[in-house]
């Protein structure tokens, strides 16, 4: 790790009203203190904004509004991290179709005792990040608005071993992640939309697409490419019915005459990807108290249990819509509900999409 990496990360780890001086910075990175001064000055240039105060030391009070993967990886670091691969774009069709692309160019993740192959080892942990995509995707092959400057939009392409067994709980993680991320950051804390959106102040904030790797050969599903995209500000492009249903973290924060933090986009991400890896890592390891405390953490954030919704069947089946009252999720992340005639039902993330007349 070059000094200049070093002093970020320590810079970015301390708490509001931290300083570190150019003393300990010196220490804990080996070098001179005119060493540290010219790290500091080429951290400036790349749009760093450090404020040095006599007798206390430096602090970060802004970041370059751009795509870094070196601070995303630093931020993301982790106890579970086995090296997390970052790759930025400017503009992409989808950071999801991205990492399908890497994904097909491996055959298989693991060999047959469950270890990385060479090729798969090159695309775990990989993770893709764009300022704007052109083919953004959601569930059912809905559009994900993704312009640049107002959103973080990205990808992680992850191989557990033996497979992925649950892929709703892959999705639920997800979305657990970024609400832990954006509570941390942000202050705000958003309700899970039953399976995989995010909402704060009554507007859809993040859109997560789970996607499934499949292993022909074994007929299991080899990885996960795991796609998010939480709206930060306000887009100015969405105009009608959608901006009922549309909103950013931005717009929610104005409800309460509360301006929106100048955090770094690439600190959010690293945020939800730290979190990512830290709930993959458990279902991995088969760490039953973490896991059951996700799942604690997910159904005291849904926004549906009470509720009643239409369900809506699947496209291409015989089934009419009906309603329902939402009484549950349960562990396998389905959604329990209670039909008008008192029928319990337990709803796959993968058979239905929901509404409430507020989301239609």
């Amino acid at each position: 790790m070059t000094t200049k990496e070093k002093i970020l990360e320590s810079l970015t780890s301390l708490k509001d009203g931290e300083f570190l001086s150019g003393e300990e910075l010196a220490q804990s990175c080996s070098v001179s203190r005119t060493a540290i001064w010219k790290a500091i000055r080429s951290l400036e240039d790349e749009g760093y904004k450090i404020e040095a105060v006599t007798n206390r030391g430096y602090r970060i009070l802004s970041y370059p509004d751009k795509l870094d993967a070196e601070v995303i990886s630093l931020n993301s670091k982790n106890n579970c991290d086995s090296g997390l691969q970052v790759f930025i774009f400017d503009e992409l069709d989808s950071t999801n179709s991205e990492a399908k692309r890497l994904a097909a160019t491996v055959g298989a993740f693991r060999d047959s005792s469950g270890k990385l192959t060479e090729k798969g080892k090159s695309a775990h942990l990989s993770l893709f990040a764009a300022e704007s995509q052109t083919g953004g995707k959601g569930r059912l092959g809905r559009t994900f608005l993704s312009p640049k400057d107002c959103g973080v939009y990205f990808s992680l392409l992850y191989s557990p071993r033996g497979g992925v067994k649950n892929p709703a709980l892959y999705t639920a993680a997800a979305a657990v992640s970024v609400a832990r991320a954006v509570k941390k950051i942000y202050g705000e804390s958003p309700s899970i939309k039953w399976v995989n959106d995010l909402f704060l102040a009554g507007k859809k904030i993040c859109g997560i697409l789970v996607e499934g790797i499949a292993n022909f050969e074994t007929g299991s599903i080899d990885a996960a490419v795991v796609g998010i995209g939480i709206n930060i500000k306000k887009n100015p492009e969405l105009k009608g019915e959608i901006t009922k249903i549309v909103g950013s973290i931005e717009e929610a924060r104005s409800h309460k005459d509360e301006k929106l933090p100048s955090v770094s986009k690439n600190l959010l991400i690293a945020s939800v990807v730290k979190n990512l890896i830290e709930l993959y890592s458990a279902f991995e390891n088969d760490d039953k108290k973490t896991i059951s405390g996700m799942i604690a953490e997910y159904r005291t954030l849904s926004m549906l249990t009470g509720q009643t919704v239409t369900v809506n069947p699947v496209a291409g089946t015989n089934s009419e819509s009906y309603k329902a009252k939402v009484e549950d999720v349960d562990e396998e992340m389905r959604l329990v509900v209670e039909t008008e005639n008192g029928e319990i039902r337990k709803l796959n993330s993968g058979e239905v999409s929901l509404h409430t007349y507020d989301f239609i």
